[in-house]
């Protein structure tokens, strides 16, 4: 069988790593060799993690060089000239670019038939689709409105190349510009306008608004790509999983040595791990279906939700949705939905939540009758009005669900509250601490993440409060 490689040569790029990482492994690259260039943001430890579950080779960049378009031009020589004996195709990609075609299934598909050693393909320049600041969804459904085919932009170049046949020479992508884009069979999503904040804060131009101008293209709407989305997001919740693993051990480590230099950096005290915190009564936990004669279920053959009557209950295809509310006085409730019965997949897909987690934190505004995500603020496609809740009992197996959500929350929605959750769970459960996380107040959870660069994912973290 044909054997593939994306080489990839990054610099701080953390919230986006892990969907780049999905994205091709998704459509078919059989390994996927990245060099990190010192990053400071956790993008090594997103590799690291992501390198325990799939073939991803992660290197650094040879720091004797003092310019980083040298430690680029040296990383990308040696992966074709070391990947000579054991690929069949490798093709070198930025952050911002994701390899798609138009109808192959795979990069051993689209190269099966291949006459040529070397297979150009062409860029395609999408904007930021008026999005204005981070988003923790995929670029690929994020951004759908690109330029217009005839934009001099897509006359560049990224090459599937057989590295037996061009040796360590890395292929000029700027060598097809006397002749026309052509998108026929595959395409570069170039996603390098992105949203504006984060275009603004990494480019470095003399004229950012220019150069914002010249990528935010969104003449044409594509949604192509969305095709390897069920995929990308599955490998992706792994991927977020396995750092939120990697963080509830470190969390674990900081309490048992009581390390001061990162309870510092959180703005704790080691008298907040030991002394209990001003009392808070036992959060009550309300367990609820979503409808009444119509229940809101998980097709497990769609992947998608759908309203079942008590006469089509197919509980082999279907698997019930169960609310876990917190009880409160406000009119803001913190919950969690989760499906009745273990998931086959990796996480719950629901509409509107960016979490990739087998149990997903909400917002239920009881006032408005609206389900929110506490992450992106946005509304959750779940209608209460034709589903609304209806209690059921609180057995024993939902609350063995729920243990570690309870306990990482038994002190309230704080860091405080939950490193001490984190010292009596005895197990790491991603799930929970996604979902505990994403109750914190933004400016703890902004602790965290920064004391922790790349173990608190894009996708659990709080709503970031509006500027005044």
């Amino acid at each position: 069988m044909s054997k593939s490689a994306a080489i990839l040569f990054v610099h701080n790029e953390v919230d986006t790593i892990g969907w780049w990482l999905a994205h091709h492994a998704t459509v078919g690259f059989s390994t996927l060799i990245v060099c990190d260039d010192h990053s400071t943001d956790g993008t090594g430890a997103v590799l690291s993690n992501a390198a325990s579950l799939y073939d991803i080779r992660v290197q650094s960049s040879d720091v004797t060089l003092t310019t980083r378009l040298d430690r680029q031009k040296r990383f990308h020589e040696q992966a074709l000239k070391q990947g000579q004996d054991e690929f069949d195709w490798m093709m070198i990609l930025a952050a911002d670019e994701y390899l798609h075609f138009e109808t192959a299934r795979s990069v051993a598909e689209f190269t099966a038939n291949a006459t040529e050693a070397v297979l150009p393909v062409n860029w395609c320049l999408f904007g930021s689709s008026g999005r204005q600041v981070p988003s923790a969804f995929s670029p690929v459904e994020t951004y759908t409105r690109h330029g217009l085919l005839n934009l001099p932009d897509h006359r560049v170049v990224r090459h599937l190349v057989q590295p037996r046949q061009i040796g360590g020479n890395p292929p000029d992508p700027f060598a097809a510009l006397e002749r026309d884009a052509n998108w026929t069979e595959s395409r570069i999503l170039h996603f390098a306008a992105s949203d504006r904040e984060s275009f603004l804060r990494r480019n470095s131009s003399a004229s950012p608004e220019k150069a914002w101008q010249n990528f935010d293209r969104n003449d044409a709407e594509y949604t192509g790509a969305s095709r390897w989305l069920p995929e990308s997001r599955r490998i992706a919740s792994s991927i977020v999983q396995a750092s939120l693993t990697d963080l509830y051990w470190r969390l674990k480590g900081t309490i048992t040595h009581k390390d001061k230099a990162i309870l510092e950096e959180l703005e704790l005290s080691p008298s907040q791990l030991t002394v209990p915190l001003p009392h808070r009564s036992t959060p009550r936990f309300r367990f609820c279906t979503l409808g009444q004669t119509q229940r809101l279920m998980l097709d497990t053959q769609t992947g998608s939700l759908a309203s079942v009557g008590a006469g089509d209950m197919n509980f082999g295809r279907y698997n019930a949705l169960i609310l876990a509310l917190e009880v409160s006085e406000t009119s803001a409730w913190n919950a969690c939905i989760f499906a009745e019965n273990p998931l086959s997949g990796r996480y719950l897909p629901l509409s509107g939540s960016p979490a990739l987690l087998p149990m997903v934190p909400l917002r239920i505004m009881t006032a408005d009758n609206l389900i929110l995500s506490p992450v992106n603020g946005e509304k959750i496609h779940i209608a209460l009005a034709d589903h609304p809740p209806t209690s059921i009992e609180a057995t024993t197996a939902l609350y063995s669900r729920m243990t570690g959500f309870m306990v990482l929350t038994a002190e309230g929605h704080n860091l405080a509250g939950l490193l001490r959750g984190i010292d009596r769970l005895p197990a790491p459960d991603a799930s929970a601490l996604g979902c505990a996380i994403a109750m914190l107040p933004f400016e703890e959870a902004a602790r965290l993440s920064l004391t922790f660069p790349g173990l608190v994912p894009q996708n659990v973290m709080p709503l970031r409060p509006l500027q005044p």
